[in-house]
């Protein structure tokens, strides 16, 4: 039987460690995907009628069927150079697990929305050619602080 070196034992155990002094100060919650955008020039209301007409549907049905906790758009009210985001779009899930096979579970509710595979495709190709360029986008883990 091998044995592992002690200093590479040391290292895991220093590891796990730190991650349980971490967890003493906060309880994980969900985790949230934003994705910030930058609407290209006159195109702002253009932008807005999309997520409203199809983010805002589509993630409303997620929701219902549990795919999803909630979602959020946001306004950018302290721009600092013309390529920072000006909307974000935000989705909540239960946790990084309800991220695991999210393609398949949302599939149908974007077939059902946009009526075929290639009207959702065109409408992304839409969005990223005409509307708006994406800035970044992260994944965010909400905490709650421990008293």
């Amino acid at each position: 039987m091998k044995r592992l070196p002690v200093p590479l034992v040391f290292l895991c155990l220093l590891g796990l460690g730190a991650q349980a002094a971490a967890q003493e100060h906060y309880t994980e919650g969900p985790v949230w995907r934003v994705n910030y955008l930058n609407v290209k020039p006159g195109k702002f209301n253009d932008a807005l009628k999309d997520l409203r007409e199809n983010f805002n549907k589509v993630n409303a049905q997620a929701k219902q069927q549990g795919v999803i906790l909630d979602y959020k758009v946001y306004l950018n009210s302290t721009s600092t150079n013309p390529d920072d985001w000006d909307i974000a779009t935000a989705v909540l899930y239960k946790g990084y697990g309800a991220l695991d096979g999210l393609t398949g579970k949302m599939d149908s509710i974007t077939l059902k929305h946009y009526g075929s595979a290639e009207a959702r495709q065109k409408a992304g190709t839409r969005r990223a050619t005409d509307l708006w360029t994406t800035v970044t986008s992260a994944l965010a883990r909400e905490i709650d602080l421990k008293d």
